[in-house]
């Protein structure tokens, strides 16, 4: 079994030189669902976001169209990504939000302090994403590793927060080994125990990463490793 999730509101940008510009009128969601529609090979999308917040759309008429949808069964459920509390309350007196996708990881933890609570009290399902941060986090990076495209250019990469941020691996790295488990599955291990979260969202290239990174369900966290990783995070 699976699920179908896919977003709306990013547009493919004209040149590689351009931006994506951001658009969630409703003429924009109704096109980027047809082609979704078309290049899934599918008659109806089971979760469609939201992909970034429009300031220029009244969010009204952006619900109105997802309303639409939903009422029609296009879609079966309605996701926000990267809201804020304050904009998926505005969202909420529109229509139903089902699920909100926010950042997580070990080294962006904001949203457990507000984003999870909030899901949590409203019955929205949490999908973190990104909670290997591009990768650093699994180890497989060390400090002359050469690094190309979006990583080039994040900050998570550069300097002295790199060199931090390695060093917050290799403190990771015998919590895990103790356990059996590898770096990868213990981060994911930590991400979908945060109070709040229903399902992390991770990437793979190959079967191999499918596998590993099922690896990380399937068992808990002990209090003292708990306790190891908080003191490793801060």
């Amino acid at each position: 079994k699976f699920v179908v999730a896919t977003k709306c509101g990013l547009l493919f940008p004209r040149s590689a030189a351009d931006p994506p510009a951001r658009s969630l009128a409703p003429e924009s969601i109704y096109r980027e669902f047809d082609s979704s529609l078309r290049r899934l090979r599918t008659d109806y999308i089971d979760l469609y976001q939201c992909h970034w917040p429009d300031p220029h759309t009244p969010i009204l008429e952006t619900m109105t169209a997802l309303a639409s949808l939903l009422d029609k069964g296009a879609i079966r459920a309605i996701g926000l990504s990267n809201f804020s509390c304050e904009e998926i309350t505005v969202a909420r007196e529109y229509g139903p939000i089902h699920s909100l996708q926010p950042p997580l990881s070990m080294l962006h933890r904001r949203a457990a302090a507000d984003l999870l609570p909030y899901c949590h009290e409203h019955g929205i399902a949490a999908l973190p994403y990104s909670p290997f941060a591009k990768g650093l986090l699994t180890g497989k990076f060390h400090a002359d590793s050469r690094l190309e495209g979006i990583r080039a250019k994040d900050p998570e990469f550069l300097g002295a927060r790199y060199r931090r941020n390695l060093a917050l691996v290799d403190g990771l790295r015998p919590i895990a080994e103790r356990i059996g488990k590898t770096l990868a599955q213990l981060v994911l291990q930590w991400t979908i125990s945060q109070p709040g979260v229903t399902s992390a969202l991770v990437g793979a290239k190959r079967p191999t990463q499918v596998v590993e990174n099922a690896g990380g369900a399937g068992w808990r966290l002990s209090e003292r490793e708990n306790a190891e990783i908080t003191a490793v995070l801060e």
